[in-house]
């Protein structure tokens, strides 16, 4: 399988998809909040769940201070470019004090519904990416407007850490695929509440 379908559940375009990896025990980063845990492990950018796959898809991001301020310094340690094409948005009410150099960023520091609008907007017919971390996309959950979950699930356990979402969530398993070695999983998101 060379990766999902190349349009949201059920055919439908635009949907706002939190695409992340995390821990078998379900942490997005660990108790210091890094992915470094990460490192090392096989996986396709270009297979299912991948990288490259959310990024052609999306048209808009979204992603919380935390997750910005890491990959900010992680992109300072080593030198690499930003990424991305798209705008992000960044959850957060204060000033981004580490601008990404080649990154579109903008501040989301409003109702979850007032970002979405914005960011469906600016995506178009595209999907909206959030980045992370489980704060963040349980904000969008929270607020009803999360449509899917693209877990690639790591053969780790970390014990602890920030979690895949902090609240309850029911969800619809789509497609179950393997990208190296990560399990990656797809699931519609039902309802916020099980």
């Amino acid at each position: 399988m060379a990766g999902f379908p190349a349009s949201g559940h059920d055919g439908a375009v635009g949907q706002v998809i939190y695409a992340t990896s995390a821990s078998l025990d379900g942490y997005v980063a660990d108790r210091q909040g890094t992915l470094d845990w990460l490192d090392g492990l096989d996986h396709d950018p270009a297979g299912p769940g991948g990288f490259a796959e959310i990024d052609a898809r999306a048209g808009a991001m979204v992603m919380g201070r935390a997750t910005h301020d890491w990959v900010a310094g992680a992109l300072e340690r080593t030198g690499d470019p930003w990424p991305h094409r798209q705008p992000c948005w960044v959850r957060t009410r204060r000033p981004l004090d580490r601008p990404i150099p080649g990154a579109d960023l903008r501040v989301a520091d409003g109702s979850a519904a007032a970002a979405v609008t914005e960011l469906r907007r600016i995506a178009g017919d595209a999907d909206v990416w959030c980045v992370g971390g489980g704060r963040t996309a349980s904000w969008l959950l929270d607020a009803g407007l999360l449509d899917e979950m693209w877990v690639t699930v790591a053969p780790v356990v970390l014990g602890g850490g920030v979690p895949l979402l902090a609240g309850p969530a029911s969800l619809e398993l789509r497609e179950v695929a393997r990208n190296g070695a990560f399990a990656v999983v797809r699931y519609r998101v039902l309802d916020a509440t099980p």
